[in-house]
């Protein structure tokens, strides 16, 4: 009953949105190419579908093979700082670091060393995720029951197993909470990358449609990449309720136990 509710509050707020840029259109006596009306924006869409489906695939490509990068590399990390606690300032210090630079002036060094390409948008991804979800991640393995702990302490549990039985299992429900954040994030690392060097998704077609001042096209981008943003959201959401289903649940953490 309450997710219908928040669906149903989602498409309220859309309807309104949409109705609110037509009233605007309308009382302004906007000219269509300065501010196409919703229903010229749809039309653009339809006409320039084959080209933004192929520009959401080379955005959709950069984004997914970044944020599975930083899943590996967060999930890394994490188990380095569970192995070794001693390794959690100076791993979360230098990870924080990374996230704070600004992909606007990395992402030109960026492209230095890899090239314009498909390498350039998932460093950048990586930059803009990889904190969030190593965050995550450490919490969901040192919210592991105490009882969980102490059990595999008592049997001598080598560190693998630990892993497999107790700690992916908890963290499981925390990544994916990390995940609703880091896949919308995900999307706007590749888009940023695709803007600043050029390569051929979405975020560079609204570079092009800018620079040759096509407005209808430009806006009809822009909601090409608003759709993929809540695409993301929306899968991790299916993926959260499906873990919720089978019994995977965010720990608290007690501090006691950290």
């Amino acid at each position: 009953m309450n997710r219908s509710r928040g669906t149903l509050g989602i498409v309220v707020v859309l309807v309104a949105l949409v109705v609110a840029w037509q009233v605007y259109v309308w009382v302004s006596h906007v000219p269509s190419y300065v501010l196409p009306t919703p229903l010229q924006a749809a039309q653009t869409v339809g006409a320039n579908l084959p080209l933004l489906l192929r520009r959401c695939l080379v955005t959709v490509e950069g984004a997914v093979l970044g944020l599975a990068a930083s899943v590996v590399l967060a999930v890394a990390l994490a188990l380095v700082i569970v192995r070794w606690p001693v390794a959690e300032h100076v791993i979360l210090t230098y990870a924080l670091l990374i996230r704070t630079l600004p992909i606007v002036g990395i992402a030109p060094i960026v492209t230095l060393v890899t090239g314009r390409g498909l390498a350039t948008s998932v460093l950048c991804v990586m930059v803009i995720t990889v904190f969030s979800l190593l965050v995550s991640v450490t919490q969901g393995f040192e919210a592991v029951p105490h009882e969980v702990t102490e059990l595999t302490e008592l049997y001598a549990t080598p560190f693998a197993r630990r892993f497999r039985l107790a700690l992916l299992p908890a963290a499981l429900a925390s990544l994916l909470q990390g995940l609703r954040v880091a896949g919308p994030l995900a999307v706007l690392g590749a888009l940023l990358a695709e803007w600043l060097d050029g390569f051929g998704g979405i975020g560079s077609l609204m570079i092009t449609a800018n620079a040759d001042q096509e407005v209808q096209l430009l806006i009809a981008a822009c909601l090409a990449a608003v759709v993929l943003s809540l695409l993301a959201y929306a899968l991790v959401e299916v993926a959260t309720a499906l873990a919720a289903r089978r019994g995977y649940r965010v720990y608290q953490i007690q501090m006691g136990n950290r």
